[in-house]
């Protein structure tokens, strides 16, 4: 009996100290796609040539974002892990050879799509710009048009590597894509002549380096793949495209929203759209950290407490994690409008990109600020769909939310005329709104979820969360009176910090103990 609980301590042990190190390793990654988008900032500024670059990469980063991160990479690994488990190896072989021989026929057409309407996908990306703008974008979306095939045959690598328990290196690869950005960027502006087209090529080194790096893991873990015409497509493989498809669509209808914000920008001031892709990086630290951790590691529980038809077990599981998540997002949302100005001053303000800038980067990160948590919620509270196997009423509400998406871009960016920050305005309003859609419905489900708790520790927390971070700037400013803005920036950090945990602890929430835990 002491062994086999030794053996299952072990085991969890194990567990929790792979998720620690993948966490960490995913933390470094979006260290380096952060310097990476600093050093852009520094060579290129914002302007007609940037916003013409991003809606450029934005397009096969979509299809990235749908096939790839979406659904290779996560969907692919309950099957590749069973066929795994067969005593008969052939059957996990010939399963990589067919989803490898799809892959490469579906990316393929795809790629060759990207190349030969390169036009006509800027005009649907982009169709508010000038024909100069419009031209050097086509050209940039056909030199980078090999992307997509890159990065999803690593996306396939890193499902098969972690379906063997091997999270270490598809979690590090993404730095490999980073580093080839900023070395070519480097080596072009010490040797050769830069300019928006090695910007191009340099995503192309960089999704070729973290496709390579995986190969030696592949390799190791007698993983490989290649070309099978025979019958790749079968009974199995039949069932796994009716997995993915519907993934794909409803994760669409999030992208068709970044699709309708890009669109409207593209008839604003020039920089827009880099502005707008530089907030949303910043706003994409707290959501990558906290809301896609916490809401993948609840749906095992929430899928057996179903399953177990253990109502309460389901919701405290949902009151609980979203009372977490709101403990962590909303000071980062509140930082962010309160301290973002320096932020962006910190970060981008240097070399081509002006103060004035920097500014602007500002308004559109407090307009995504607003709606910070509620992505977050959203990301956790579809988990509860998901659980029940109710994968088409999020579809559903998706659909009104682009619709009231759609709509709230005209009415805040050009009725009122607040520009890119309407932008950003609006989609937070439509995620407030989905969010809310959804919540109420589940809590028709499972009416044990308390959604008026969650309103009064959502009020409390944001309270919380100015004061500290208002005391916090006046005590910065108070002892480091005319300090640089990194020390000043920092000392503000962290005496919010020490402030909000004394008063978490004054007041006994249990969430400051689950962090430490």
């Amino acid at each position: 009996m002491v062994k086999i609980l030794c053996k299952e301590e072990k085991e969890i042990f194990n567990l929790f100290s792979s998720s620690i190190k993948v966490g960490i390793l995913t933390f470094i990654s979006r260290i380096f796609g952060y310097l990476r988008d600093l050093i852009i900032t520094y060579f290129f500024g914002a302007n007609f040539e940037t916003d013409a670059f991003y809606v450029a990469y934005r397009i096969p980063n979509l299809f990235r974002r749908l096939l790839a991160e979406g659904t290779l990479s996560t969907t692919l690994v309950p099957f590749f892990t069973e066929a795994e488990s067969f005593k008969d190896k052939s059957i996990f072989k010939n399963l990589r050879n067919n989803i490898f021989t799809l892959l490469f026929i579906a990316l393929l057409v795809i790629t060759s799509c990207f190349y030969f309407f390169s036009v006509e996908l800027i005009n649907i990306f982009a169709f508010g710009f000038d024909p100069k703008t419009k031209e050097l974008s086509s050209d940039l979306l056909k030199k980078m048009s090999p992307f997509l095939f890159l990065i999803s045959l690593s996306a396939l690598n890193m499902g098969l590597l972690n379906s063997l328990k091997k999270f270490n290196a598809p979690a590090f690869s993404p730095v490999l894509m980073n580093l080839g950005i900023i070395f070519i960027i480097l080596i072009s502006s010490f040797y050769f002549s830069l300019s928006i087209n090695i910007l191009a090529y340099a995503v192309l080194f960089g999704a070729l380096l973290q496709y390579l790096f995986q190969i030696p893991f592949i390799l190791k873990s007698n993983a490989g793949y290649c070309f099978s015409f025979n019958d790749c497509i079968n009974p199995k493989t039949k069932e796994i495209l009716g997995v993915l498809f519907p993934q794909i669509f409803g994760l669409a209808i999030y992208n068709i929203n970044i699709l309708v914000n890009t669109q409207f920008a593209s008839f604003l001031q020039k920089g827009s759209i880099t502005y707008l892709y530089l907030a949303e990086r910043l706003i994409e630290f707290p959501l990558g950290i906290f809301a896609v951790s916490i809401a993948t590691t609840i749906l095992p529980d929430l899928s057996k407490h179903f399953l177990n038809k253990n109502i309460s077990g389901f919701s405290l599981i949902i009151n609980e994690k979203l009372k977490f998540l709101i403990f962590l997002s909303v000071p980062f949302a509140v930082s962010f409008i309160l301290l973002g100005e320096d932020l962006c001053n910190l970060l981008y303000a240097r070399g081509e990109f002006t103060v004035d800038d920097s500014f602007l980067t500002y308004k559109a990160l407090v307009g995504y600020s607003v709606g910070l948590i509620f992505v977050a919620g959203v990301r956790l509270i579809t988990q509860g769909f998901y659980a029940i196997k109710n994968t088409k009423l999020p579809v559903r509400y998706g659909g009104y939310n682009l619709i009231i998406n759609f709509l709230l871009c005209y009415l805040l960016g050009f009725y009122f005329d607040l520009g890119f920050y309407g932008l950003a305005l609006a989609s937070s309003i439509s995620s407030i709104c989905l969010f809310i859609f959804l919540s109420l419905r589940l809590k028709e489900i499972f009416n044990q979820i308390d959604l008026i708790d969650l309103v009064k520790f959502l009020i409390q927390i944001i309270l919380m969360s100015f004061a500290s971070i208002y005391i916090g700037i006046k005590v910065a400013e108070f002892f480091l009176l005319g300090a640089n803005l990194l020390i000043l920036l920092s000392a503000t950090v962290s005496f919010s910090f020490v402030i909000f945990y004394s008063i978490s602890k004054f007041l006994n929430l249990k969430e400051i103990k689950m962090i430490f835990k």
